[in-house]
């Protein structure tokens, strides 16, 4: 009966139903927020498209600019061999250098092509020859790859200035590096000119060569000579890698004298120094034929 009237009164004063000693009556499903708490999901205003858009957009540009920026960071160039090189200690050692990952590309021997002036590229008997076969795979793969090589004894040539004296003489201590890249997006266009009644030979072999480099004492000796892709192997007197030479177009040389699309076969190097290019019979320039060992078994 209490009860009863307490309901009554309470309807009348618009006040809570008291359930006894417990206080008011709670809703075990809901949850009691307070309506000025800045934190209330259901106070916070809804954000517009444009700003998902922009957050997308921005997420899109970080990623990409990331991808450049690490691409650029490890893309090989030829300017990132050359200022390896030139850091070289002139004094560097074998071991220091197979330290920092050089491989080691064989020891330097007498004897295998001649200059004109008597200077001779060495073979290069019993490298490494596992890391170098992986090499020659990715570029028969045309996958780019890079190189590098520690050669014990001189390379490229066995013929050594002595500017004191004022001539050459045979010279075999220390060790040479040696960097070769296959570059599988330049162009292999390259020439040959075997005599000077010749016309300039222009030839176009679509893309990819090798390209190399070498240091001798704190010099850069050679520095971006090219080769085919094909890579040749000869077994006479002992099983050879070669690398077959594809010297650059002389300036000015005119492509429709004389041009032959896709032999892929060894081109002829300039003599020492590229002369000027012209018409046949009137051009003395000479571009001879200087391959290279790329290393050899046995010896």
């Amino acid at each position: 009966m209490n009860k009863a009237m307490q309901a009554m009164q309470a309807l009348r004063n618009h006040t809570p139903v008291l359930n006894g000693s417990r206080g008011p009556e709670r809703n075990p499903g809901r949850v009691v927020v307070n309506p000025n708490n800045s934190d209330n999901p259901d106070r916070r205003a809804a954000r517009p498209l444009w700003w998902w858009l922009l957050a997308a957009f921005l997420a899109f540009a970080v990623i990409v600019t990331s991808a450049f920026v690490w691409q650029r960071s490890t893309r090989m160039t030829s300017q990132k061999i050359y200022d390896e090189l030139v850091a070289l200690d002139p004094n560097v050692t074998e071991a220091q250098l197979e330290s920092d990952g050089y491989v080691y590309g064989g020891e330097a021997v007498a004897g295998w092509h001649g200059y004109s002036d008597g200077e001779s590229y060495p073979w290069y008997f019993n490298p490494d020859q596992k890391r170098i076969d992986k090499f020659v795979d990715d570029v028969k793969a045309g996958r780019e790859s890079v190189l590098k090589l520690v050669v014990r004894g001189t390379g490229p040539t066995q013929q050594a200035d002595d500017a004191a004296n004022g001539s050459s003489s045979y010279d075999s201590s220390g060790v040479s590096v040696r960097i070769l890249w296959y570059d599988p997006n330049i162009s292999a266009d390259w020439a040959e000119k075997p005599s000077s009644l010749d016309p300039v030979t222009v030839h176009h072999d679509g893309k990819g060569q090798i390209r190399e480099w070498w240091w001798r004492k704190g010099e850069v000796v050679v520095s971006d000579k090219r080769f085919s892709r094909g890579i040749e192997q000869t077994d006479d007197p002992n099983t050879a890698y070669v690398l077959k030479h594809q010297p650059s177009i002389p300036v000015g040389a005119d492509d429709k004298q004389s041009t032959d699309t896709g032999s892929g076969q060894a081109g002829q190097t300039e003599s020492g120094k590229s002369g000027k290019s012209g018409k046949s019979g009137q051009d003395d320039t000479i571009i001879m034929e200087y391959d290279e060992v790329l290393y050899a078994l046995g010896g």
